[in-house]
């Protein structure tokens, strides 16, 4: 739902910050109060465009922002993206230099994600909208979506899956041929790539890597070479050896045998510690053949990459593919009956859950029937016919189905589309009636009626009002409307009005306590208030209220 939208100098809105609950809100107001604007302003935030001609005169830039309740495909949707899935609060804004922006939860975004996000959140219809009910090519997956059956459905796409892919290899093949040069040529690039013998497609890598630890391996040689001078060949060793030959002698002498001792132990030590660091650096694990090997391999690899333009993983790819190619030249008539029997039992698997699709459709299709012309009766259209019709459609991973909405609104009119049906008011009742059933279908959390009750007045426009309440008690529904019927109907009423001074005007939404909605009710009713007019209008809120429980 949306709890929260705050708006500031958005055309003749000045600033407006409104809290809204989750059932059925109305909005009323005289022609040219800025419904229309209020509106445009939800439609702004759930991604439609924002324009400089938006701008309140006289001011720097337009502000809209929105916070909707998070549900669970919200949270999942923020959370992959990187967001903190508590809240959803869309800003927009833009300045009088075009520049525009979006924000979620205060940070920048952009408008194609928010509405992604908030595509089948949120649903603004007006009375002429060509609605995806109405747009047949929506029909089937409509259908689909009452019938609730997606792991069917996937299931059903693998299968369809699986025989297309065969399908086109037999298709592939059957087209394949090869003259004897293009036949030498694969021969020739297989032999190559068998000769390479590709095993590890990271080989490439590795050889880099330990040729490179060679390099720096003979970096180290001269090091080495100085540390074993350094210690060796008359050095510090040789040295410390010669004096431990002395040192019986000098052990002699009380007040120093410690001292000689002392530099003994620190031979042996060094000695020790000596050993260890040649040990360390002195390792050539290759051996000169080992590296002139490397070395020619990372060649032929290199050579064989470039080549071909492909990484060994990639060769590994080609390689596969011309084997298939010879195999099938070579056995061409025998892989494609093998294909043709593979295929024939891909399809025929296919084929056979299809029509098990098809007849859980036709069999919900009678309920969906009997649904629509419920809530159509319930609308006043009592002799409304309604039918879903199937025709054959060529094999799609959606099944053998093609399906159109049908609706005849009169006695002893044929049916026909959705999209003919002329009466703007008897559009409006069909949508409604359509929407109360699949709105919750898919997902929708705010459904907007912008004035769909024109052409409609007394009973006909409390059936609406109570239609929608009904729908609000599962979606937050807001509604737009002149007629006093329909904003009896709501829980709660707010009246957007225009205030003009010399300088400026403005447009404000507030919302209306029990007496000033019986006012406004009976300015709807009758454009003048009175204790006849306030008398009428309070039955009229009362029998609403009552209906809509």
């Amino acid at each position: 739902m949306l709890s929260n939208l705050y708006i500031k100098d958005f055309i003749l809105i000045d600033e407006l910050n409104i809290d809204f609950k989750n059932d059925f809100s109305v909005f009323t107001g005289e022609t040219g109060a800025g419904k229309s604007i209020f509106i445009d302003c939800i439609g702004c935030l759930i991604g439609d465009k924002l324009t400089v001609s938006m701008i309140r005169q006289d001011c720097e830039k337009a502000i809209i922002e929105g916070s909707f309740n998070v549900d669970r495909n919200l949270s999942k949707k923020l959370s992959e993206a990187g967001y903190d899935d508590e809240a959803f609060i869309v800003t927009r804004e833009i300045n009088t230099d075009g520049r525009s922006s979006t924000r979620l939860n205060q940070r920048n975004t952009t408008l194609s994600f928010v509405k992604e996000c908030l595509a089948d959140y949120v649903d603004i219809h007006c009375q002429h909208d060509n609605q995806y009910l109405l747009n047949e090519k929506y029909h089937l997956s409509l259908l689909d979506q009452y019938c609730q059956f997606d792991d069917q459905l996937e299931k059903l796409a693998h299968l369809y899956k699986e025989y297309s892919e065969l399908e086109k290899e037999y298709d592939r093949l059957t087209s394949t041929t090869f003259s004897a040069a293009q036949l030498e040529l694969i021969e020739y690039q297989l032999k190559e790539l068998d000769n390479l013998a590709i095993t590890n497609i990271f080989e490439d890598v590795e050889i880099q890597n330990k040729l490179k630890a060679v390099a720096e391996f003979e970096k180290q040689q001269k090091t080495i070479t100085e540390v074993k001078q350094l210690f060796t060949e008359d050095g510090i060793l040789d040295k410390l050896y010669d004096f431990t030959k002395l040192a019986h002698i000098l052990s002699n002498f009380d007040d120093i045998k410690a001292n000689v001792e002392n530099i003994i132990n620190s031979y042996y030590l060094i000695a020790d510690d000596y050993e260890t660091i040649l040990s360390k650096l002195d390792l050539n694990i290759y051996s000169d053949e080992e590296i002139d090997y490397l070395n020619s391999r990372l060649y032929d690899l290199q050579r064989i990459k470039r080549k071909y333009n492909a990484s060994l993983q990639q060769l590994l790819q080609i390689e596969e593919d011309l084997k298939s190619q010879l195999e099938a030249f070579s056995n061409k008539e025998f892989i494609l009956a093998r294909l043709a029997r593979q295929k024939e039992q891909a399809y025929s698997r296919y084929y056979d859950y299809a029509l098990e699709i098809s007849r859980i459709r036709k069999h919900k299709a009678l309920q969906l029937t009997k649904e629509i012309l419920t809530e159509l009766n319930d609308l006043s259209l009592e002799n409304v016919r309604f039918e879903v019709l199937f025709e054959e459609n060529k094999a799609s991973s959606k099944g053998l189905d093609a399906v159109r909405f049908m609706i005849s609104m009169n006695t002893g009119m044929p049916l026909q589309p959705l999209s003919k049906v002329a009466s703007g008011g008897e559009l409006s009742r069909l949508m409604l009636g359509l929407k109360v059933i699949f709105a919750k279908l898919q997902g929708s959390k705010l459904i907007i009626f912008d004035e769909i009750d024109a052409g409609v007045s007394g009973y006909v426009a409390l059936n609406i009002g109570v239609k929608m309440a009904k729908l609000a008690k599962d979606i937050q529904v807001f509604s737009v409307t002149h007629l006093p019927s329909v904003a009896a109907c709501g829980k709660y009423h707010y009246l957007i009005s225009k205030e003009q001074t010399l300088d400026s005007t403005s447009s404000t939404v507030s919302e209306l306590n029990i007496e000033q909605r019986i006012k406004e009710l009976a300015i709807l009713s009758s454009s003048t208030v009175s204790k006849t007019t306030l008398s009428a209008a309070a039955e009229l809120l009362e029998k609403a209220q009552k209906l809509c429980r």
